[in-house]
């Protein structure tokens, strides 16, 4: 079984610089990586090549730009995955990626996809975004059965048992491939590869194409920042038991317990 997993370049979060006076988000200045679900996602395939056989293909289509700078940092990204046990990778970038929504994106990956692939894994979302459409916009874009925040996942012939978590509740649904699930990180550890296995994976096959799209995107980023927020700053005086009788009260005053 030929499996696809959709890695996104997403931004570092953790290296965002902010404007504290203005809230603008410093976006070109972070670093990338492989988004964390996505870890998962690809986990899983491996485990399921190793045990039903076939071949894994990251797929990452980049929408930060096609800078000397982005274009390694996919790169490494990509070596990640590919050092966990994936086959190959194809990267797809170029001008007018960074303007590429869900929409644009689910269109071009579909296309690269075609009927090369019985599953395809994503992870439920990127932490940079988090939208969580693309991997139903993609479904959707090749007709797929799509199952979302899968838990566990199980393929016997052609049809998949997942778990999928529902907040509340379990849920354990049977789909037939070729199919679309996306994944929690609840599904599985992501392994960390050694060394040696990182230097061979700069010796497996990475595809670049270059991107390109008749299509317009239906969302436009205008500017991005963050919410400014003001704070009440209130002080409680009084000994131990009393400022705790006050914190407790104004708490309830503003709905918090």
């Amino acid at each position: 079984m030929d499996i696809a997993v959709l890695i996104k370049q997403s931004l570092d979060v953790q290296e965002l610089r902010v404007d504290q006076d203005t809230g603008k988000i410093y976006v070109e200045d972070a670093p990338t990586k492989a988004g964390d679900i996505d870890l998962n996602a690809a986990e899983e395939a491996v485990r399921l090549k190793e045990r039903l056989g076939g071949k894994a293909v990251a797929l990452m289509l980049s929408t930060w730009g096609s800078s000397g700078r982005r274009q390694k940092e996919a790169r490494e990204a990509l070596t990640r995955v590919l050092a966990m046990g994936l086959d190959e990778a194809v990267l797809i970038m170029g001008e007018g990626a960074e303007r590429a929504d869900t929409y644009v994106v689910a269109k071009a990956l579909a296309r690269e996809i075609g009927n090369r692939f019985q599953l395809v894994l994503a992870g439920e979302g990127s932490e940079d975004n988090f939208s969580g459409l693309l991997p139903a916009r993609l479904a959707a874009e090749l007709g797929w059965p799509y199952v979302a925040y899968a838990t566990s996942l199980e393929v016997e012939g052609d049809v998949a048992t997942v778990t999928r978590s529902l907040e509340d509740f379990e849920e354990v649904v049977k789909v037939k491939l070729p199919a679309v699930i996306s994944v929690t990180q609840e599904i599985n550890k992501p392994r960390v590869p050694k060394l040696m296995e990182i230097v061979k994976a700069r010796k497996k096959p990475m595809d670049a194409k270059n991107f390109s799209s008749s299509e317009e995107p239906k969302v436009r980023i205008r500017e991005l920042r963050v919410p400014k927020v003001e704070r009440k700053r209130v002080i409680i005086e009084g000994d131990k038991d009393e400022a705790a009788e006050k914190l407790i009260q104004a708490l309830k005053e503003e709905g918090v317990i």
